[in-house]
């Protein structure tokens, strides 16, 4: 197992594929493992040198404190891409794995080939998450677990009730929660539209028409600050890559393929 010891805490990260071929950073959403990724990996595979990794306090990483900014995680990201011996690469993150993604596409431009930005946002109201830390608090992940997943998938997948859906469910379910709370902690006090406007890498957006967490709004508004970004609208909600994998996968490596 990948253990990355930095400031007495374990980041846990792994790489999948061939690496002869183009790499690849995976950045997971709040109150995920990096297994959220599985249903894509099998297409995005054949195309690229994978690496993925938990966040604080998330699957196999461990926290030790309750706040940190979007600049230390993406700090982290920067560490495992050295432990993996990574000089360079293309990042997908979704929700907060594209906050990730915005500050090094800003901060460290020689370490990123082309971002995908998913379901995320350059800038929340600290209301929002002032509010989510409170909860999580006051009730656990558990009481929450599923209002928080009612904004990761559409009503219909959520029906539907396939082992993709409960995969994410018993993670979040395993998320320590001060890690949780650190997280949160990063996107209330995040403002990423300071600088994103820095950002040269060719971006695209990808947009849920149905995403209450990041509304398609949120999205439009990165890809207006971002000299070179495209946009790809697709019909579910805040985890489309679950919903619908094989549809994803197709837009992530049509955009980052493309010469």
């Amino acid at each position: 197992m990948p253990l990355l010891h930095k400031e007495g805490r374990q980041i846990y990260w792994r790489t999948d594929g061939d690496p002869a071929l183009p790499k690849l950073v995976l950045l997971n959403s709040l109150g995920t493992e990096h297994g959220l990724w599985n249903p894509v990996m099998p297409a995005l595979l054949e195309s690229f040198h994978v690496l993925r990794m938990d966040k604080r306090g998330h699957g196999g990483s461990t926290v030790l404190v309750d706040a940190c900014s979007i600049a230390d995680l993406a700090s982290d990201v920067l560490s495992v891409m050295d432990a993996a011996r990574w000089e360079r690469a293309s990042i997908c993150g979704v929700s907060i794995g594209g906050m990730q993604a915005m500050w090094l596409g800003a901060h460290a431009p020689e370490r990123v080939e082309r971002l995908v930005l998913s379901n995320t946002s350059a800038s929340i109201p600290a209301e929002v998450f002032a509010g989510r830390i409170a909860q999580v608090r006051e009730q656990g992940l558990g009481l929450m677990a599923d209002q928080v997943l009612g904004r990761f998938f559409t009503p219909d997948f959520i029906a539907a009730g396939s082992p993709a859906f409960h995969s994410v469910r018993e993670a979040l379910l395993q998320v320590d929660p001060m890690g949780y709370i650190a997280c949160c902690a990063a996107i209330r006090d995040m403002d990423l539209l300071t600088f994103i406007g820095q950002i040269k890498a060719p971006s695209l957006v990808i947009i849920g028409e149905h995403d209450q967490s990041t509304p398609a709004a949120m999205g439009q508004q990165i890809a207006c600050g971002i000299s070179d970004c495209e946009t790809a609208v697709v019909p579910y909600a805040h985890i489309p890559l679950s919903e619908a994998p094989t549809d994803y996968a197709q837009i992530v490596s049509r955009f980052l393929l493309k010469t």
